[in-house]
């Protein structure tokens, strides 16, 4: 099957957010439309909420969704799937709508760099192994800890292309750019964030 049958992307939300009259979107609904794309779709939306500068608690509150998508993985769901008592939670159109609009740009370029590989990957037992280690990236965002945020939340990203994509490979990329993540975070509490600052100044300048 070729790439860009793959590949739905933001395709699926410009699709609910159309079909909508109504001044607000239930995210029942765009959690049901992702049903046909796993849960590649439903992480990615959720990741870039988290890389986004946001100030506290905002990050540790968008993760949630996160760490319930991944527990569903890690339990062999082949989709996402939202608990009853978030049914009738929904959110603005034009916020739904804006967000899909600056975000379609990125995404189409990162399809460009997508390809079917390492397809051992996306085996059941191992898309287990792949939302433990969502879960765990997810979780770390949720700890009041220095850095805990950006580089997990973009190993997190990275995770959901490649799963958008069937790209081993990329996924690969987003797990190990997720732990780099945490080991920094750990060692700015150790080390104090100035240290962390310091050589990264030092190794970049």
């Amino acid at each position: 099957m070729p790439l860009k049958q793959e590949l739905i992307t933001t395709q699926v939300l410009e699709d609910v957010v159309n079909q909508s009259s109504a001044d607000r979107v239930l995210i029942k609904d765009l959690v049901d439309a992702m049903d046909a794309v796993g849960f590649g779709l439903a992480i990615m939306i959720f990741a870039f909420g988290i890389i986004i500068p946001l100030p506290p608690p905002f990050p540790s509150i968008i993760s949630i969704p996160l760490v319930l998508f991944s527990a569903q993985m890690m339990a062999g769901y082949k989709s996402p799937k939202l608990p009853k008592r978030f049914s009738n939670l929904s959110v603005k159109r034009s916020v739904l709508a804006m967000l899909i609009k600056r975000s379609a740009p990125y995404i189409r370029r990162v399809e460009k760099i997508l390809k079917p590989r390492l397809s051992f990957v996306f085996y059941e037992g191992m898309e287990r192994v792949v939302g433990f280690f969502i879960f765990l990236f997810s979780t770390f965002v949720l700890l009041p800890m220095p850095l805990s945020n950006f580089i997990p939340g973009l190993g997190v990203l990275i995770i959901s292309f490649g799963l958008l994509g069937k790209d081993g490979l990329v996924t690969i990329l987003g797990i190990i750019i997720g732990i780099t993540g945490i080991v920094i975070s750990i060692t700015a509490v150790f080390l104090g964030v100035e240290a962390i600052y310091y050589i990264k100044s030092y190794l970049f300048s």
